[in-house]
């Protein structure tokens, strides 16, 4: 990780700064057009004399002071930039009073959304204290050390104040880190910095990983705000780190890009077919939102960042957005952002401790926990484990009454399953997943399961859970129609984290929590069955179970086909990009000259779940199915989509 920070670097370098005001200087477009909207506005003036503060407290629900506060933020930016663009060393000096008053005399930042406003507003905040701090000959070591302080002792705090890794979900989450990234780089802490970077990079709620394949966010079935939210919060940490030396743009197969290309291909109003999705908020089993939003200006920051990084930086292409860049406005924000090259470098971070799984088909133990009775069992046969327990309810409260068929398992782990089935001896009858910290009644743990009600239910016992018992326990909604479904726990470190998916391979965090110390090495990790139904025997069928540990000795199952495949109208190309298929070990990718017609495989052997075409001709349109294939066959086809290439304008 950085070891040394660059200033300014938070998203914006000295070189970055050069150009634009180069670029102004010359009356080029539509720099020159974005600066003048940064000059109209009215915390841009000299004049500005802020809204009433600064004040000693601050909060958002209940909202306190928060106007005045959001204000003379957005005017520290606005008034920063002017003195770089200007040379006026007036608008530097009203910047410098408004910062250096807020970081004198604010000592709190609270309320039950303290992050969302560090979030949205830390661009401005600290992207004005580094121009400063950076360019300007009048600002002072004392000052930085100032506002370093104020970073680190009011605002900081309030960006996460639920405790570690307890961020909100989705945009929340993503909104928590990059205002500790930001303020972190400004703070030259390195320490914060590090860990910003592997929570983003791991916590499968809130980060890169709240993501699917396709480029699906856990906000994207929310509404299209908040899906541009999240969006725009992780690509702007993105670009600060890559201002550091850190590219996670490349993390996931570029899933910045994927997430920017899905999210302009919705609201350009091209049919998508969505997939269940979601976070610790909600799981979305349908797209409830409505398509075609031109909020922000078209999400114009967010974009334009995304555009300069894989298309101008790495040579990618990214069809819709450049679609979208056709009328989407350049701002006095956004066009801090737009350039015509960049041949700047970042290097990837080391990778990720994730961990991985294989099939089981022997080694399990088994006990029946709270006095479960008659005593469980499992068997294996043909790639699916029969449990059998009995007990009298993991649900509600703390109950803890189950069979459990487990592994041991030292350090970081995870279990995936199918149920496919559960026995209906109660409507409460749940078969599923577990980790615990202990084989003793009542010890820490979480769970995943499907009841035989039809609905998915999770539950986590005494650890720290984001939004506490009324998130750690939840029923929700699953896009079956039978009590059949994919779960999934992952522990890494002190972080246990539960899932759900339609297919094994587009997995939802739905639950997250945090084993508080003693942190043990060995968990217990396996399959839990509870009947709810007095000394009754519940029998549950899993099938595709693997562990972490496992012996890979279940047969190979054909994969299903990729549950969605998208096509995009690229230059000379077609980018493709599909939900992966569990189990594949391949995927082949055919065209069609017509709707329905005749394939031909232009690419076999693809190891990812994306891939470009580039023996297109632009104006020509193309149909693409992709197969999945492992050593026991190859998949159906995929749904098909279609692209036509060609030049933008």
């Amino acid at each position: 990780m950085v070891r040394v920070f660059n200033h300014p670097g938070v998203g914006l370098t000295l070189s970055d700064l050069t150009t634009l005001k180069t670029y102004v200087d010359q009356g080029r477009e539509p720099w020159k057009s974005g600066y003048n909207q940064l000059a109209r506005s009215p915390e841009s003036r000299l004049s500005y004399a802020g809204r009433g503060g600064p004040f000693a407290k601050v909060s958002r629900a209940p909202d306190e002071n928060l106007n005045a506060w959001r204000s003379d933020m957005v005017a520290i930016s606005n008034l920063s930039r002017m003195w770089y663009f200007t040379r006026n060393e007036r608008y530097a000096e009203n910047a410098r009073k408004l910062l250096l008053g807020w970081a004198t005399t604010q000592t709190e930042f609270s309320g039950r959304e303290s992050m969302l406003d560090l979030g949205d507003y830390a661009l401005q905040f600290v992207g004005g204290a580094e121009i400063l701090r950076a360019t300007w000959p009048g600002w002072k070591e004392s000052d930085t050390a100032t506002v370093k302080k104020y970073f680190k002792d009011v605002l900081m705090p309030a960006s996460n104040p639920y405790g570690e890794s307890m961020y909100g979900a989705a945009n929340k989450g993503a909104l928590a880190l990059t205002a500790l990234g930001l303020m972190a780089i400004y703070n030259d802490d390195i320490e914060t910095l590090d860990r910003v970077v592997y929570q983003t990079r791991t916590l499968a709620h809130i980060g890169l990983r709240n993501s699917n394949d396709i480029g699906m966010l856990g906000d994207y079935l929310r509404d299209q705000g908040h899906a541009y939210g999240q969006l725009k919060s992780l690509t702007m940490l993105a670009e600060a780190l890559w201002s550091q030396g850190i590219d996670i743009y490349s993390d996931f197969d570029n899933r910045l890009l994927a997430a920017g290309e899905y999210f302009a291909r919705v609201n350009e109003l091209v049919p998508t077919v969505a997939l269940p999705f979601g976070t610790t908020d909600a799981y979305y089993t349908s797209d409830r939102t409505g398509h075609g939003w031109n909020g922000a200006n078209g999400g114009s920051v967010a974009l334009t960042q995304i555009y300069g990084a894989y298309v101008l930086r790495k040579g990618l292409q990214a069809p819709f957005i450049a679609q979208r860049r056709l009328w989407m406005p350049v701002d006095g924000d956004s066009f801090m952002f737009l350039k015509d090259s960049d041949t700047t470098k970042a290097t990837p971070p080391p990778a990720l401790p994730i961990p991985s799984t294989t099939s089981i088909t022997s080694g399990f133990s088994n006990a029946d926990i709270g006095g479960a009775a008659p005593a469980g069992g499992a068997t294996y046969a043909d790639g699916k484990w029969i449990v059998q327990g009995a007990g009298n309810d993991i649900f509600w409260r703390t109950q803890d009454a189950f069979h459990f068929t487990y592994k041991a398992i030292t350090g970081n782990g995870a279990i995936i399953a199918k149920v496919e089935s559960v026995q209906n001896t109660s409507p409460a009858a749940v078969a599923g997943v577990m980790i615990r910290t202990s084989l003793e009644q009542g010890a820490p743990r979480a769970w995943m399961a499907i009841a035989s009600r039809g609905n998915a239910e999770q539950n986590m016992q005494k650890l720290a859970v984001y939004g506490g018992s009324n998130y750690g326990t939840k029923a929700l909604g699953i896009a079956s129609a039978t009590p059949s479904y994919w779960v999934k726990l992952e522990r890494i470190g002190n972080i246990i984290t539960g899932y759900l998916s339609p297919d094994g391979t587009n997995w939802a965090a739905t639950d997250v929590g945090r084993i508080d110390a003693p942190v043990p090495d060995t968990i217990y990790v396996g399959l839990v069955v509870s009947s709810v139904a007095n000394r009754t025997l519940n029998s549950s069928t899993f099938s595709n179970v693997q562990i972490t540990g496992g012996d890979g000795g279940a047969p190979s199952v054909i994969p299903a086909a990729p549950a969605m495949l998208l096509a995009s109208p690229g230059d000379g190309a077609v980018p493709l990009r599909w939900q992966a298929s569990f189990g594949a070990t391949s995927y082949t990718v055919k065209r069609a000259a017509f709707s329905g017609g005749p394939t031909t495989t232009i690419a076999s052997g693809v190891t990812g779940s994306s891939y470009t075409d580039k023996s297109v001709i632009n104006g020509t349109t193309y149909y693409y199915t992709v197969t999945a294939t492992n050593p026991a066959g190859t998949s159906d086809n995929s749904a098909a989509d279609s692209a036509t290439p060609m030049h933008p304008m």
